[in-house]
């Protein structure tokens, strides 16, 4: 039962996103194929949500880097194609981005505070 809030969660804010965003249909599916395989790395712990609105790993254990990266780049084309649209800096849609995840997150999953610093929710 764990991962199904997770999922509900993600993939409502990602509708949002895309909505808003005008995202191809393939950068949402992608994302929607990635999400199971985030999330359990999430759930054993190996990855966590960065400062900046981004997947970096807790451990040493870099379990799926490819699944990780290809996540991050979307991302990054996502956070940059609001930026644009906003008028805003990357960053602040980055650490918008970050605060949202943070506050929306769940329990026993890592999140990177203001200081670089990993904690578990």
């Amino acid at each position: 039962m764990k991962s199904i809030k997770p999922l509900l969660v993600m993939t409502i804010a990602l509708s949002f996103v895309f909505c808003a965003t005008g995202f191809s249909a393939g950068i949402k599916e992608r994302m929607k194929q990635r999400l199971p395989q985030i999330v359990d790395l999430k759930n054993r712990g190996i990855v966590g949500e960065t400062n900046t609105g981004y997947l970096g790993f807790v451990t040493a254990k870099k379990e799926k880097q490819d699944v990780v990266a290809a996540e991050n780049q979307d991302r990054k084309d996502i956070y940059t194609q609001i930026a644009k649209q906003q008028s805003v800096s990357i960053l602040l849609v980055q650490k918008r981005r970050a605060a949202s995840l943070f506050s929306n997150g769940i329990t026993g999953h890592y999140y990177q505070n203001e200081a670089g610093t990993w904690v578990k929710k």
